[in-house]
């Protein structure tokens, strides 16, 4: 899907850092990005998320630092969108820090190169494990519920500085991935990622997505191509190989079965892209998970 430029802070009398919390029934499905940084933590909902060219599942307490101007979304599973399940709601809490104006508070060389070498490595995405989460939790809560602008921004530096500090993480992604987006046609990419997170256990043709965007197959293969960095059916083989990771590591199918609710074909097919995405085997995949 193609990303919208979003403003973020634009405009605000506090244009440095902003606080966003969500409760909602879903996540809002658009892909974008925006000159802000952005660290989410999601309390409570799951689904799949896109970060530049990293697809993921996502569930609670996942925590992601969103680097300037990479696109992203965090698009919720489909029972968030079904009226049979009412029960469902997204719960996020967001904080939006424009790097360069955040850096013009400090004027010690020491501190802002600390900060631009970690404002450089989140142009890929970072997932941060449990130990900042434990850290970094109850700040984004603090900041969240705080009524004086001191209080916030004291807590803003404080993230930053446990953030700069925390090894614990895992880069998002491709070292090459670029934002070859442009901010014309917003909805295309949004409809082609919904269609593929919709029905990825399904059969999936090439030629309906093509058509779905009004163009030739030639010419959607070399438009997705472009803007991702990745063939249409690598991206729609990747989707289906996260959702995997999440039946081994949630479910007691056997991996035959798998397969198939993931949308493969065949089990030779399954085995072989699980093999490209993770490196090694569902079956060696699921031996990693257990704990002795």
């Amino acid at each position: 899907m193609k990303p919208i430029f979003a403003k973020i802070l634009d405009g605000k009398v506090n244009d440095v850092y902003g606080i966003k919390v969500v409760d909602a029934p879903y996540f809002s499905t658009e892909f974008h990005f925006h000159e802000e940084c952005q660290l989410t933590y999601n309390v409570e909902s799951e689904g799949r998320r896109m970060i530049g060219d990293s697809i993921e599942d996502f569930n609670n307490e996942d925590l992601i630092f969103v680097g300037s101007n990479l696109p992203h979304v965090w698009h919720n599973s489909q029972q968030y969108f079904s009226d049979s399940t009412p029960d469902t709601h997204a719960h996020s809490i967001s904080l939006f820090v424009h790097p360069e104006k955040i850096m013009d508070i400090f004027h010690e060389p020491e501190n802002i190169q600390k900060l631009k070498n970690f404002f450089q490595l989140a142009k890929r995405g970072m997932k941060f494990n449990l130990s900042a989460r434990k850290e970094i939790k109850p700040l984004l809560l603090k900041i969240a519920r705080a009524t004086e602008e001191i209080t916030r921004l004291i807590g803003v530096l404080e993230i930053l500085n446990l953030l700069c500090q925390n090894k614990d993480y895992v880069l998002l992604a491709s070292p090459g991935y670029t934002n070859n987006y442009q901010l014309k046609d917003n909805d295309r990419m949004d409809k082609i990622l919904k269609y593929v997170f919709d029905n990825f256990n399904k059969e999936i043709l090439l030629v309906d997505a093509a058509e779905m965007t009004n163009m030739n197959k030639q010419a959607f293969c070399r438009y997705f191509k472009n803007r991702t960095q990745k063939t249409f059916v690598t991206f729609v083989n990747e989707v289906r190989i996260g959702h995997a990771c999440k039946l081994i590591a949630e479910s007691d199918h056997q991996i035959s079965e798998m397969a198939y609710i993931c949308g493969f074909n065949s089990l030779s097919n399954f085995n072989k892209f699980f093999k490209l995405a993770k490196g090694v085997t569902p079956k060696e995949y699921k031996k990693m998970l257990i704990v002795d």
